[in-house]
């Protein structure tokens, strides 16, 4: 019985997926964080809600629409500020992270189809 072979994955797919790894991690301890300072439902919701739309689109990054559907998760990180005022900074750490990731990839793979 042998395994299936894994599905080859671009490097636009990989650091985009380094980089909502570390946001779903950033959003658990901001949820704690948040739960901490006030006992308010939406807010700790807002960051598990955030945090569950990274992890769904993991899903769809081998797709070549999926890096939209990344960009969509960043906006919504970038709106938990409405929720929480602190995470503006982890917001924009996170969206350039994302930008420069996603600019680089580009570089790289057109780089190497030449």
């Amino acid at each position: 019985m042998t395994a299936a072979a894994r599905r080859e994955r671009g490097l636009l797919e990989k650091l985009l997926t380094i980089v909502h790894g570390l946001e779903v991690l950033a959003l658990a301890f901001g949820a704690l964080a948040v739960w901490g300072v006030t006992r308010d439902w939406p807010a700790p919701t807002a960051f598990a809600v955030v945090a569950v739309v990274l992890v769904l689109s993991l899903k769809v990054l081998r797709y070549r629409w999926g890096w939209v559907a990344s960009l969509v998760a960043q906006a919504l990180m970038a709106c938990l500020a409405l929720v929480e005022p602190v995470t503006i900074g982890v917001s924009l750490a996170f969206i350039a992270m994302w930008i420069f990731c996603f600019v680089r990839a580009r570089q790289i793979e057109r780089g190497a189809q030449q």
